[in-house]
């Protein structure tokens, strides 16, 4: 877990259309499991606090995007920093609901750091609470929705992780049941 100064929510980002998957990827099962179990799974033994972003899960708390919806992933990490800092959480550690085999020693030097990404997916990274409202401006005057041009235009660090299974369609689910 965290240190006594780092209280660290994590939060899945499963608010997309699934437009190019077909289906509802986040309820999609890959290895007897629902995509969106996978992320939370993953999250648990790092988190505090578990939060699913664009959809109700039995087992977390909902957050809706911020400052509005359809913003993708940077609105839904921006309503889980808004929610987490409310809730005394310094920093959010977040996933998409369509990478199943997080490498647990990537969520572990994300979690040592102060703010940084995956460089192979940045929407898997450490966010300080504290840029929730910068995160929220940037998204209100139009700037880039994608987490890579948040993260680099606000100096988060980029981390190597290696290839990290992402799936965006049927086909990248070969061994699905």
């Amino acid at each position: 877990m965290t240190d006594t100064a780092k209280r660290i929510a994590g939060v899945v980002l499963a608010g997309g259309r699934s437009s190019r998957f077909g289906s509802d990827k986040a309820e999609a099962v890959f290895r007897g499991r629902k995509l969106i179990d996978w992320s939370i799974a993953a999250l648990n033994p790092h988190c505090d606090m578990i939060l699913v972003s664009g959809r109700d899960h039995s087992a977390c708390r909902r957050v809706s995007d911020r400052p509005e919806n359809g913003l993708g992933p940077l609105g839904g990490l921006a309503g889980a920093m808004q929610a987490a800092g409310a809730a005394g959480f310094t920093h959010v550690l977040s996933l998409p609901c369509d990478t199943p085999d997080v490498p647990e020693a990537l969520l572990e030097d994300l979690c040592r750091s102060n703010g940084a990404y995956a460089a192979a997916s940045p929407v898997i990274g450490l966010w300080p609470t504290v840029d929730g409202e910068r995160l929220e401006a940037w998204l209100a005057e139009g700037r880039p929705k994608a987490v890579r041009a948040w993260a680099e235009a606000n100096g988060y660090v980029a981390v190597a992780s290696g290839p990290i299974l992402n799936i965006n369609r049927i086909a990248d689910m070969p061994d699905r049941q």
